[in-house]
């Protein structure tokens, strides 16, 4: 006697294997995702250093070509001298998407310094303290000579001038 019952449901089988199937995809899109956002956090931070760049470069203008001297040195964006001496030429500061309020090597955040000495000439510069992608695009520092407040080991740096 044939059995000639037509098979109904799915076996546990498939059913793991199409579990299997839609976890890869999900890890696969979440990696993506994380990753996009690392590069938009990035492409924030440049922007933003950027036009702390531009501010500075306004006040120098409005104050005889001087930048702000040493005693500004500091944090971007967190509220100290440097913030509210550019307040009228950036008046929305921005700070570091990620900054905690932190300092060291493995912190985020922006700073200013007035007196870095880049191959031997001293420049003011603003850098971002990390980045979060190896692209080159995001790493560019072309003063790697002193070590206050880690500008030389800072990600991204541009020296105003």
């Amino acid at each position: 006697m044939k059995n000639n019952h037509s098979r109904k449901g799915i076996t546990l089988i498939e059913l793991m294997v199409g579990v299997l199937i839609v976890a890869l995809i999900a890890t696969i899109g979440l990696i993506a995702v994380k990753n996009v956002r690392a590069k938009s956090r990035d492409t924030k931070r440049i922007y933003d250093i950027q036009q702390y760049a531009k501010a500075l470069r306004m006040y120098a203008q409005d104050h005889g070509m001087q930048f702000p001297d040493m005693t500004y040195n500091g944090y971007l964006g967190r509220g100290g001298a440097i913030d509210s001496e550019l307040k009228d030429y950036l008046p929305a500061l921005p700070k570091d998407p990620l900054d905690k309020g932190e300092s060291g090597l493995n912190a985020y955040y922006y700073f200013y310094l007035g007196n870095n000495n880049c191959s031997g000439r001293i420049y003011p510069t603003v850098h971002v303290q990390n980045v979060e992608t190896a692209k080159a695009e995001y790493n560019i520092n072309l003063c790697q000579e002193t070590g206050i407040e880690n500008s030389n080991l800072a990600d991204y740096l541009i020296i105003i001038n």
